[in-house]
C-alpha cells in the first residue's frame, strides 16, 4: 500500500470515527434532557406532597386545638367540641350508696325445672350406692332465658247453617283478628319497641327480629306496625 493510499484509508477511519462520536453526542444529550424532565416532575411531585402535608398537619392541629386546651375562643370550635354535661356535679361518691340494695340473684322458691344429679358410686373405693339414701343436697341455680319459639295460634270460625230458614251464620274472629295471617300484638310491639325505644334503624332491628326471635319482618312491615302504633 502507498502512502497515499495509506492516507486515504486513515481519513475515510477518521470521518467515520468523527459521525460516530457526533452520534454519541446526540444520544447523550437526549438522555440528559429526559433525565431534566423526569427531575422537574419529581420536584414538583414532592413539593404537592410538601404542600398536602402541611395541609394535614394544619388540619390535625385544628381538631386537636380548641377553647379546652388553647388560648382559642369558643367561636372557634369547629371541628370537635367536647360535649359539656348538663347534669350538675353530684356530693356523693361514686358508686353504689351505703343502705343501696344490691341487684344480685336471688334463689327461686320454685324453680321451672329440677335436674337430679345423683351418686351412684363412692368416689372414693367406687362402692356402689344406688340403693343408699341420700343424707344431703346442695343447689345450684341457673338464670337463663328459654329458647325462642314462636307460637302460631290457629282460629277456626264455625259456620252453620240454620234448618229453618237455610241462612249460614258465621262465628265471628276476635278483635284485631283480621288477616288470614299476621303477626300478632307481641310482635308487633317488639319491633315498635326496637326502633323507637331503643332508636334502631328499621334494617338493624329486622335483623334482631331475625337473629334472635326468628321472625322474617322487612322495613316496610315494621313502618307500618309504627304508623299503626302512632295513630
Amino acid at each position: 500500500m502507498t502512502i497515499e493510499e495509506e492516507l486515504a484509508y486513515l481519513r475515510a477511519e477518521n470521518t467515520v470515527l468523527r459521525e460516530q462520536l457526533a452520534q454519541r453526542d446526540a444520544l447523550i444529550q437526549q438522555q440528559q434532557a429526559r433525565l431534566a424532565e423526569q427531575n422537574a416532575v419529581i420536584q414538583h411531585h414532592g413539593e404537592q406532597m410538601s404542600r398536602l402535608s402541611e395541609q394535614l398537619k394544619a388540619v390535625q392541629d385544628r381538631q386537636a386545638s380548641d377553647s379546652h386546651h388553647s388560648h382559642l375562643p369558643p367561636a372557634s370550635d369547629r371541628f370537635v367540641r367536647t360535649p359539656k354535661s348538663l347534669r350538675k356535679p353530684s356530693e356523693k361518691p361514686s358508686g353504689g350508696q351505703p343502705g343501696h340494695r344490691g341487684s344480685s340473684l336471688q334463689f327461686s322458691a320454685t324453680p321451672d325445672e329440677i335436674i337430679e344429679q345423683q351418686v351412684d358410686r363412692c368416689e372414693a373405693c367406687q362402692q356402689d350406692l344406688q340403693a343408699v339414701a341420700t343424707c344431703g343436697r346442695e343447689r345450684r341455680q341457673v338464670v337463663d332465658l328459654p329458647s325462642p319459639r314462636l307460637l302460631v295460634r290457629e282460629y277456626r270460625a264455625e259456620q252453620k247453617q240454620c234448618p229453618h230458614c237455610q241462612h249460614i251464620t258465621r262465628a265471628a274472629f276476635p278483635a284485631g283478628v283480621q288477616a288470614p295471617i299476621q303477626y300478632g300484638p307481641n310482635v308487633g310491639a317488639t319491633a315498635v319497641y326496637l326502633v323507637e325505644q331503643q332508636l334502631l334503624p328499621l334494617a338493624h332491628a329486622c335483623e334482631v327480629m331475625r337473629d334472635l326471635l326468628f321472625v322474617q319482618m322487612s322495613e316496610g312491615t315494621v313502618w307500618e306496625l309504627i304508623q299503626r302504633c302512632a295513630g
